[in-house]
C-alpha cells in the first residue's frame, strides 16, 4: 500500500465536518420584505406630501352664479367672463358677483382659494364669515350660493370646505354646520 494514504481516525470515527447552514435565500427574501415595506411608506408619504393643486376649469364663456330667492331658494344667474381667466380669477368674479346681488356683505373677502387631491375646494374668508349674524333662512341660502356656485363653475370639484381666517368653523350663524366639507344643495334650487 504504498501509493495510497490510509484514512487514519482517532477513535476510529471521521472527524465531523460542519457546514455553513444556506442564509443566502433567507437574507434575500428579507431584503425585498424590507424594499417592499420602505416603498409602501414612500409611496403613501409621498401622496399625502402633495401640495395642493389647482382645479382646471372648464372652458366657458359665463359663469353660473345661484342668487338667494324667495321663498328659501336659489336661482341661477348667468355672469359673462373671459376665458383666460385663471382658477383664482373666477373665484374672485364668483365672489364679486354675490356681493353685487347681495348674498354676501362688501367687507366679507377670500384671501386664499386651493383644492386637494380628492376635489375638495378650499375657500378660505376673512374672519367676517364667522361674524356675520344671519337669520336662519338668510344663513341657508347664503351658506349654500356660495357652495353650489363654486361646485357649478368647478367640474372636478365635489365639495367645498369654507374657512374663516384659516380655521373651519362650526356654522356661520347657528343654522347650517360648515366644520366638513358641503356637496352641492340641488333641494334649494328654483324648478
Amino acid at each position: 500500500m504504498r501509493g495510497k494514504k490510509q484514512d487514519i481516525y482517532i477513535g476510529g470515527k471521521p472527524p465531523v465536518v460542519h457546514r455553513k447552514p444556506i442564509r443566502t435565500p433567507y437574507i434575500i427574501v428579507l431584503v425585498i420584505i424590507a424594499v417592499a415595506a420602505a416603498g409602501i411608506f414612500a409611496y403613501r408619504y409621498a401622496r399625502l406630501a402633495r401640495p395642493p393643486r389647482t382645479v382646471v376649469v372648464e372652458e366657458v364663456n359665463e359663469l353660473k352664479i345661484y342668487y338667494p330667492s324667495p321663498p328659501a331658494r336659489l336661482s341661477l344667474k348667468s355672469v359673462p367672463i373671459k376665458n383666460t381667466l385663471t382658477d383664482r380669477e373666477k373665484a374672485d368674479v364668483i365672489i364679486s358677483a354675490l356681493k353685487t346681488g347681495k348674498a354676501l356683505p362688501d367687507t366679507l373677502t377670500l384671501t386664499d382659494f386651493a383644492a386637494d387631491m380628492e376635489g375638495t375646494l378650499i375657500l378660505n374668508f376673512t374672519p367676517d364669515l364667522a361674524l356675520m349674524k344671519l337669520d336662519p333662512l338668510k344663513e341657508i341660502q347664503t351658506v349654500y350660493a356660495i357652495v353650489n356656485s363654486f361646485l357649478a363653475n368647478f367640474t372636478k370639484a365635489k365639495n367645498v370646505q369654507l374657512l374663516a381666517a384659516g380655521q373651519a368653523i362650526f356654522t356661520v350663524g347657528g343654522t347650517v354646520y360648515t366644520y366638513k366639507p358641503m356637496e352641492f344643495n340641488s333641494q334649494m334650487l328654483e324648478d
